[in-house]
């Protein structure tokens, strides 16, 4: 049984042999949240940040991937899961729709490195990384473990039937398309908001 929000082109699952399992794309504003065993849940990260939560007696649980912390303005009202206040509600709820209890639940997040607007006093990847760890604490999540901030982009397995997460950390030749992604992503987010290798194993 799975609980799931895609874009509209629908989850695209394939059998990565990286992490040998099959495995389901999360992409910017997206989540997912299932009960399935075997299944791994990937997502590439730079500056945004992605939970994965799950309920550790049951083995359920999910990932979501936001842009920016939270709307703006007259945008809060969208609810748009771009944004980290939003993508964590809405992954939370999904983990106890599939029988989850909040206090069983445990994180682990990583991203929110610093690969656009990276002159700047406080960068995108900052603010992430500070706003993941506000909410978990005021929502008693406890954090088994994070890997966010420095400097390079992630891809991201996370397996929740066990918790278990494999993080690969990309080379710099492999930054620059996912610098130009995020920065194009993150101007129509402003515009147009919607609603709706290293490798270590954590």
């Amino acid at each position: 049984m799975t609980a799931a929000t895609q874009h509209s082109a629908g989850p695209r699952t394939y059998f990565d042999a990286k992490v040998n399992s099959t495995a389901t794309i999360v992409l910017p504003g997206d989540h997912l949240v299932t009960s399935e065993k075997e299944l791994a849940i990937v997502t590439l990260l730079g500056s945004c940040v992605a939970a994965c939560i799950r309920d550790v007696e049951l083995g359920v649980g999910g990932l979501n991937h936001f842009l920016l912390p939270e709307e703006k303005g007259d945008n809060v009202a969208n609810g748009s899961a771009r944004y980290g206040t939003n993508a964590m509600e809405v992954l939370i709820n999904d983990v106890i729709k599939l029988g989850g209890r909040k206090d069983r639940m445990e994180a682990k997040v990583f991203g929110g490195a610093n690969v656009i607007d990276t002159n700047a006093a406080e960068t995108v990847g900052d603010r992430n990384c500070q706003f993941v760890i506000d909410y978990l604490r005021r929502e008693n999540i406890s954090v088994a473990a994070k890997d966010l901030g420095g400097v390079q982009a992630r891809r991201v397995f996370f397996f929740p039937a066990t918790g278990r997460v494999s993080v690969l950390r990309l080379e710099p030749s492999a930054q620059r398309s996912i610098r130009e992604q995020e920065a194009k992503l993150k101007q129509q987010v402003n515009v147009t908001p919607t609603s709706g290798g290293v490798e270590l194993f954590v």
